[in-house]
């Protein structure tokens, strides 16, 4: 028998370090896979080598250095670790020969965009500023987009895409979340999430309040991993669920942080959100710029964390508007995953192009 080769063309994905970096890459995958052939460049035990698990995805391990913020002895090591695993990711590249590299973002991502060569990149941000790997990145990009209107990036305009979301959180199925859940109906559903690491501050005002908060909704509760709690009537915790589709379907409310990602597929829905964004100094202040586009945009209501203790004043504030963000929401354009597949395909298929970017690429 003969060795059966695939005449696709070839495109590496790239991000990771938390799950708002891996779930817009994820939501373009149906389409991507029947298109090309996909490899996807991490971290050996990364997160997004669990979630792409499965996907039809050629994974390949590159470990790539985080940067500890405040903490300078222990990034001394750091630009040697990213020089190896910048010579790691160049020769998958080289091995791949992909026609595009599309970036997420995070640290995870920065071997492989450091590392392209004459082949095309295509940066995503989802948030109102770049992060550190995206600013780095930027410079190798051949295209910048966002979720957010951005502006320049050095020379480079940022193309305002909106964001990739997953088709599937269109379908959940409110009846089955419910029945799992034990919801009879007779109250708003809360969804609580702080992202795919949990949220301490979080996680700690609801069990404050508990009592108080399940008087008035019916609460599901994405803790993070490693984050347990007792379920009892009318609060249903969980740690972590890739599937959290029907969980949308249910709630009709959310409690969340300021990831882009989050904030974008609870928009999509139409979900009234109350933000609670990482303060500056746990982050890099990127929650908080997120938050504060949609509080300026009559998008949600925000509250800072060192105000939690104001959080049920919030959310019933949040029920009694809930009509009026929901009609806000909907007239505000979130879902960007045809037009970045469509940027996609100008790149990666589009042979005249390819050759004018990498004649650029060449001339610099």
């Amino acid at each position: 028998m003969g060795i059966i080769v695939s005449m696709k063309k070839k495109i590496i994905l790239t991000g990771g370090g938390t799950a708002g970096h891996i779930m817009p890459l994820l939501a373009l995958l149906p389409k991507l896979t029947a298109k090309y052939e996909v490899h996807y460049i991490g971290r050996s035990e990364g997160m997004e080598k669990e979630l792409t698990a499965g996907e039809n995805v050629i994974y390949h391990s590159v470990d790539c250095p985080r940067l500890t913020r405040g903490k300078i002895f222990v990034n001394l090591t750091l630009p040697f670790k990213l020089i190896s695993a910048y010579f790691k990711a160049r020769k998958v590249i080289k091995q791949i020969k992909p026609s595009l590299i599309l970036s997420k973002g995070g640290y995870v991502s920065l071997p492989a965009v450091l590392a392209h060569g004459k082949t095309p990149v295509i940066l995503h941000e989802s948030d109102t500023s770049l992060g550190l790997a995206n600013r780095v990145a930027a410079k190798c990009a051949t295209a910048v987009c966002s979720s957010f209107p951005l502006p320049p990036v050095g020379r480079k305009s940022v193309l305002h895409t909106g964001s990739p979301l997953r088709s599937a959180i269109y379908r959940g199925n409110k009846e089955r979340a419910a029945e799992k859940c034990g919801f009879d109906g007779s109250k708003k559903v809360l969804l609580v999430t702080g992202g795919s690491l949990g949220a301490k501050a979080l996680n700690d005002a609801v069990d404050e309040n508990l009592e108080r908060l399940t008087a008035e909704f019916d609460i599901v509760h994405i803790r993070g991993r490693g984050n347990t709690a007792q379920p009892r009537k009318g609060y249903y915790p969980i740690e972590f669920t890739a599937d959290i589709f029907d969980l949308f379907a249910l709630a009709d409310l959310a409690l969340t942080r300021g990831g882009g990602n989050s904030l974008f597929e609870l928009g999509a829905l139409g979900k009234p959100m109350l933000i609670v964004p990482l303060p500056k100094g746990a982050s890099r202040g990127d929650q908080i710029e997120n938050a504060e586009f949609f509080r300026k945009h009559g998008l949600a209501l925000v509250l800072a964390q060192t105000e939690l203790g104001k959080l049920c004043e919030k959310l019933s504030e949040l029920k009694n508007r809930a009509d009026e963000f929901s009609a806000a929401l909907k007239g505000y354009r979130f879902d960007g995953t045809e037009e970045l597949l469509s940027l996609i395909d100008k790149l990666a298929c589009d042979e005249e192009l390819l050759a004018a970017v990498s004649k650029k690429t060449a001339e610099e």
